[in-house]
Parts: C-alpha cells; sequence; structure tokens
C-alpha cells in the first residue's frame, strides 16, 4: 500500500521489498548426498538466509522493521519445505516466520508510533496504543472523501496487523510469509543463496 505524503504515515519498509530481502544471499554448511549429488541441510539453508539478514548493510530498513515487530531479541526462522536439484544450484522452497520477544501489543504500539508524524503524535493525550489507532482510523476515515482505495487498504492494514499481533506473547512465532523461494548454489566457503521470483509467495502479518 502507498501512503501519500499528506498524511504522513509510514511504515519502516514495504513488504514486498522485505520479502526479495528475505532471500538474499548468504552462506551455510554442507548438507546430504542423493545419488552423488550433496544437498545443502536445512540448517545450512536458514544459515545462509539468517547471515545475510544480519550482515548486509542493504537489509538495515528491513532489520528494524522486524525489530519493531519482534522485539530486539525477535528473530526470523526459516522452515524449508521442499530443496530441488537444478543442474549445479538447489532450489530451496520455505516459509519465514517471526520468533517474538515481546507482547504483540508492544510491537503494534511502536509500529504504529512510527505511521504517525511526530507534530501529530505530539498532540495527542496519550502515547498508547488505543491513541495511535484512533489517530490512524481517523486518518483513513479521512481518507474516504479523497482516495477510497487508500482508506480502504489502510483499514485493511489496520484489522490484519491487529489479528496477528493483538494476542501475541513473547515465544509466540508468527507467519511472516509463506511460498519464498531461493536458488541456493555451492561456494568456495559454504553456500551462496540468491533470490528467486515466487508465484506462491504469500504475505502475513506485515505492514502493507
Amino acid at each position: 500500500m502507498k501512503f501519500p505524503s499528506s498524511t504522513a504515515y509510514r511504515c519502516a519498509v514495504p513488504a514486498v521489498a522485505l520479502a526479495l530481502i528475505l532471500t538474499a544471499c548468504g552462506r551455510g554448511e554442507s548438507g546430504s548426498a542423493h545419488d552423488g549429488i550433496g544437498f545443502p541441510a536445512d540448517s545450512a539453508i536458514a544459515q545462509a538466509l539468517q547471515q545475510d539478514f544480519a550482515q548486509n548493510p542493504g537489509n538495515a530498513q528491513a532489520r528494524t522493521l522486524i525489530a519493531t515487530l519482534g522485539g530486539d531479541k525477535g528473530a526470523l526462522g526459516y522452515k524449508i519445505h521442499r530443496v530441488i536439484y537444478r543442474q549445479g544450484a538447489f532450489e530451496a522452497q520455505y516459509d519465514v516466520s517471526l520468533h517474538m520477544a515481546q507482547a504483540g501489543k508492544d510491537s503494534l504500539q511502536k509500529l504504529y508510533a512510527g505511521m504517525v508524524p511526530e507534530d501529530q503524535r505530539a498532540k495527542l493525550p496519550e502515547q498508547t496504543l488505543p491513541a495511535y489507532e484512533k489517530w490512524l482510523g481517523e486518518q483513513a476515515t479521512a481518507l474516504e472523501k479523497t482516495d477510497a482505495a487508500q482508506a480502504a487498504g489502510l483499514r485493511r492494514t489496520l484489522a490484519s496487523l491487529g489479528e496477528c499481533y493483538r494476542n501475541a506473547k513473547a515465544g509466540d512465532d508468527v507467519l511472516l510469509m509463506e511460498g519464498l523461494s531461493a536458488l541456493v548454489s555451492p561456494a568456495r566457503d559454504g553456500w551462496y543463496a540468491e533470490k528467486m521470483e515466487s508465484a506462491r509467495l504469500q504475505l502475513h502479518c506485515l505492514p502493507l
């Protein structure tokens, strides 16, 4: 969802951009062999993706978003579904979840605080989740007069994020994306993963 500059609310990084970041490059350990082919282990694929996400300077915005949603010690988890040999490389198909290190209500409060412009936030009677939700809801109402699609998108985002995080507890896992793919190739120091487009990609629990 593209937010107009007139309303000044925003998210840390678009969800689709985050999807591309989560399939970026990295390194990992070797896995099993099948008919003479050395497949990377699931842990090696996850390690390659985790290393890139943690170390690549281009992922700074995505790391900020994950820290906002999951807490400073929140961590991404990778569930590998299939690994397919592709003539010297491997296609890994997987999902990504967020292991929560804080209560979901805290996540929403931090996220929504960043979606309310600083000057407007200072005018609110309280710096609380209900206050931020009320302000954003009012923005959606105001947008209905000029851009009904934008208004509907903002309402869907608030409803979806509320459903995902409001009752989440520290220690819970929240699904972020399904149907991701990466091409994993052997490198001198481990495994190298490159993002792939996937028609199966589904986004969950991310600001759009």
